[in-house]
This record gives C-alpha cells, sequence and structure tokens, in this order.
C-alpha cells in the first residue's frame, strides 16, 4: 500500500515527538538518539519543543547534570545525545571520521606528537571535574606549544572528541564548558558490540523520524548502506516495510493529536533528518530555508507536516518578538495555529513572545 504524502508528513511529525507532551529533555533526546546541534541556542529549542512543559533552563540543566552532552558523533556535525549513546554512536562512526579528516590534519601539521601533546593537556585542563570553554581550553594549548590559529584548534578538538575524550558539557555564560567525557558522565551501561549498535542506531532512527528509507538512514548516520542493511536484518519485525523503500517502526505512534502548526528552530531534525526532505519542504522554497545554499538552515514554521515559511527572533528589554515570513499568503487558521506554536516557545523560553507576520 502506499503512503501518501500527506500520510507520511502526519508519521513523521508523530515520530519527531514535536509537541508531543510527556517527556523531559533528556528522554526527549533519548528517543531521537541524536539531534542536530551545531548551534546551542537551537538545540535547547529543538529539545524543549519535543519536552513541552520543559523550560530552556530545564533544557540547560541537563547539560549541567551530564544528562545530555554535545558532539560530533557524525558527518562531522554536532549533535546532542546522551553519554552512553554518543559512546555507541562513535564506535560505528569515529574511524571513518578520523580516515576522512586526515588529509586535512596533515595540511594543517596536526601530526601524532602534536596530538599527544594535546591530549596530555587536554587531561591536564579539564581533570577533576572542570570544564573550560573553547578559548580557554585553547590558551592551554597555546602554552603546551600547539598554535590553535587557522583552524588546528577546532581539529584537534574534533579528533579528540573522536577518540571519546572531551565532549562539550555544563552550559557556560556564553555556550558550553568542554569536558572529559569519561569523568563529566561517566559510562552508565556496557558498550554493544558492532551488530547491536547498528541495531539501536537504526531503531533510534527510525523511532524518532520514521517512516524513512535506508538511504534517508545512511544519510543521517554517514554509515555504508551495507551497514544499514545489516541493521535492518539484526532489527528483523522490529521494523516494518510500508512499500516504497519506507521504514518504520512496527510499533509506532499514533498521528492523532498533534498541534497543527509548530515554530521549529533552524538545523531540526525534521528537515535535516532524511536525505529526501521534498515531502515537508517544496523544492521550490528551498533557498527560502537555506538561503543562497550556504548551509545555514532558517528557523522553519510548520503547518500540517509542510515547511511554510521561515521565522525570525528580536530579543528586546522585555520581550521576544517572532516575525513569520511565509513562503506563500496563509489561510486565517494557519496562522492561528502558529500564534499557538508561539505562545509554546513563550512558555518556553519563559519571556513573552510577541508574534507577527511580515
Amino acid at each position: 500500500m502506499t503512503t501518501t504524502p500527506t500520510q507520511l508528513r502526519a508519521m513523521r511529525l508523530a515520530a519527531q515527538g514535536v509537541a508531543v507532551p510527556g517527556l523531559g529533555p533528556a528522554a526527549a533526546v533519548e528517543r531521537m538518539t541524536a539531534v542536530q546541534g551545531q548551534d546551542l541556542g537551537q538545540v535547547l529549542w529543538a529539545i524543549g519543543v519535543r519536552s513541552p512543559g520543559s523550560t530552556r533552563d530545564d533544557v540547560r540543566a541537563a547539560f549541567d547534570r551530564g544528562e545530555l552532552v554535545r558532539s560530533w558523533p557524525m558527518r562531522g556535525t554536532l549533535h546532542a545525545m546522551r553519554p552512553d549513546d554518543l559512546r555507541m554512536l562513535l564506535s560505528l562512526t569515529a574511524e571513518r571520521t578520523i580516515r576522512a579528516i586526515a588529509r586535512r590534519a596533515n595540511e594543517l601539521g596536526i601530526d601524532d606528537a602534536v596530538l599527544a601533546t594535546a591530549r596530555d593537556a587536554t587531561v591536564d585542563a579539564l581533570s577533576g571535574g572542570r570544564s573550560l570553554v573553547r578559548d580557554d581550553l585553547f590558551a592551554a594549548y597555546r602554552a603546551a606549544g600547539i598554535d590553535p590559529a587557522g583552524g588546528r584548534g577546532y581539529h584537534v578538538l574534533l579528533r579528540l572528541a573522536q577518540e571519546g575524550l572531551v565532549a562539550w558539557g555544563p552550559t557556560a555564560r556564553v555556550g558550553q564548558g568542554l569536558v572529559l567525557l569519561d569523568e563529566w558522565a561517566p559510562a552508565t551501561t556496557d558498550r554493544p558490540d558492532r551488530d547491536e549498535a547498528l541495531r539501536r542506531v537504526l531503531v533510534g532512527y527510525l523511532r524518532g523520524r520514521g517512516p524513512a528509507t535506508e538511504a534517508d538512514a545512511a544519510s543521517w548516520t554517514k554509515l555504508p548502506l551495507g551497514d544499514v542493511r545489516r541493521a535492518r536484518a539484526a532489527a528483523g519485525d522490529i521494523v516494518e516495510d510500508l512499500g516504497d523503500g519506507l521504514l518504520a517502526l512496527a510499533d509506532r505512534p499514533a498521528t492523532g493529536g498533534i498541534p497543527t502548526g509548530h515554530l521549529l528552530p533552524g538545523f531540526d531534525e525534521y528537515l535535516l533528518g532524511y536525505a529526501d526532505r521534498s515531502v515537508q519542504l517544496d523544492p521550490v522554497h528551498a533557498d527560502r530555508v537555506v538561503p543562497g545554499g550556504n548551509g545555514i538552515f532558517l528557523p522553519m514554521a510548520v503547518v500540517r507536516g509542510r515547511v511554510v515559511g521561515a521565522w525570525t527572533r528580536t530579543e528586546r528589554s522585555r520581550d521576544v518578538r517572532v516575525t513569520l515570513t511565509p513562503f506563500e499568503p496563509l489561510d486565517a487558521a494557519a496562522v492561528r495555529a502558529l500564534e499557538a506554536a508561539a505562545r509554546r516557545y513563550a512558555r518556553f523560553l519563559a519571556v513573552p513572545v510577541s508574534f507577527s507576520v511580515a
């Protein structure tokens, strides 16, 4: 049986857990396995929109308690996840990532000796439960004889994160502090073997994004398609084939009861969780979400599962102003649905939010 685009949007929105109450921030991230998080402010809302009733301070507190961390588990892109899920993902992806960045490391003059010095400097600076923002850790690198300028500091951090040595942990006045992963958030479970890890990652991917194709899963994880198919075989009857290449969990959420309108952050998994995004976003409007194809995904307004516009926020002295720029004129019902979404955003920020349509 063919799944229609309308059905697919409804099923994906339900799987994403957007505006579905019942979970706290850490549990909401756990059900997604990982949430795109290269911009801290955006990922706080990405988590908040999936844990209605939580505030921005609640999400920050989950990082401060070590329940969540940010790191580069795949695609060289920051994600938020539970520490144990980070370890599991790195067991599958780190080797490929390290190979992929080896040429750049060589161009930057980062060899084994530099990495050894950086490891020692990192442990010295962060041991004892300490956390440092990036610039302060880079100062420790300079003191150890490593110049972090020209991308070298970033590259060293990326490499040490692939080794599971460091992650972004507690929130700071600006951004987050870097911590020693195993000291800050010790492992609570044994790391699964490769087949079990593959199975868990695919099931987690579909739990938070299905229905989706094997190609979607491979794009999200950057695992070879053969590994995704191996995971599919290991999952057995947990995963159901819906036809047209679409896979979903057999035990998936119902599509009813989800609000009509949503204000999603930039880089949200509702769009970036798939290789083919055309069901959610008409390709004719793609450049309105990613202007100039520059890789920066703007915050998105969604109505009935379709991305219908972009929005911006302006911090003012007493409130936040949300301005919606629709791709096409919206009917009154759609505007009311997005006004309701703005009220949910206000509860998350714990400040008044004014909403207008450009």
